[in-house]
């Protein structure tokens, strides 16, 4: 089996596999343990949880126990928008995690009416950076579903890498993107495939339709991955299987020409 491609995650420096593991369910389900070993002996090295991601810091922390070794990078995150806040979820996750620094923490959703608040003298962004100083993160990022709070993330300076929506349902990100890459700042994907709901649904018109479909979960990987900008996607997986799957389209696809991704646009916006 060959390597997942790498790229460079912003001027944090880090080279993270282009395809990620996002664990917002994965925490949620017995297999959960298997999916994050497998995603680590596929050679996954990027994967994202957050606070409040039910079992998922245990569940990593227990694969790197019996690992023995880490072998990935770690992004956590924080709903937290005070200095005390950030700060002890900091302490939290290194402690369900078993290791003594995380490579990238980040502001977790945080919505425009949040952002003076994460920005301040004692917000959330000022616990991290002390954090920072005290050796146990090594990056700080933030992750939003709101464009305005996007834009300000990446043109402040603060922030070495942004998590956001992107597919081929929800491409208003896409200039964003650009942007953050002129301005050297890492680009984590989440809901590539469109997430959980449109995912299920997609298989059922893949069952029932008449003609066969442009779109797949594969397809919408692919859709994603064929974007240069991006650092690192990052689809939820809850099982086993899904990391294979993943993988296996992240070895071998090829880049989407202009007109394809016009093509799935076009029909994803069809169907949704």
């Amino acid at each position: 089996m060959g390597e997942i491609k790498k790229r460079r995650l912003g001027r944090t420096g880090l080279m993270v596999t282009e395809l990620g593991l996002g664990t917002l369910d994965t925490g949620l389900v017995p297999e959960g343990m298997e999916t994050i070993k497998l995603a680590a002996e596929l050679g996954i090295n990027f994967i994202d949880t957050g606070r409040i991601y039910e079992g998922s810091e245990y569940f990593i922390g227990q694969v790197i126990k019996e690992r023995g070794e880490k072998g990935f990078y770690i992004t956590s995150k924080t709903t937290k928008r005070a200095f005390d806040g950030a700060q002890y979820d900091v302490q939290r996750s290194l402690s369900f995690l078993g290791i003594d620094k995380i490579e990238l923490y980040q502001l977790h959703d945080v919505a425009p009416d949040s952002w003076e608040e994460v920005m301040g003298a004692e917000g959330a962004l000022t616990g991290l950076k002390e954090a920072k100083e005290f050796g146990l993160i090594d990056h700080i990022g933030i992750s939003s579903h709101h464009l305005e709070t996007l834009e300000k993330a990446i043109k402040c300076g603060e922030f070495e890498a942004v998590e956001l929506e992107y597919s081929a349902y929800y491409q208003e990100t896409e200039e964003l993107i650009a942007l953050a890459r002129k301005n050297d700042v890492g680009i984590i994907v989440m809901r590539p495939l469109g997430g959980s709901g449109r995912v299920s649904s997609l298989k059922t018109q893949m069952r029932d339709s008449e003609r066969p479909l442009l779109l797949s979960p594969a397809m919408l990987l692919r859709y994603v991955l064929s974007n240069p900008d991006i650092s690192v996607a990052i689809p939820g997986m809850r099982y086993p299987s899904r990391v294979t799957e993943n993988v296996e389209l992240a070895l071998t696809y090829q880049t989407l020409t202009d007109s394809e991704k016009r093509e799935y646009e076009e029909e994803a916006a069809g169907l949704f």
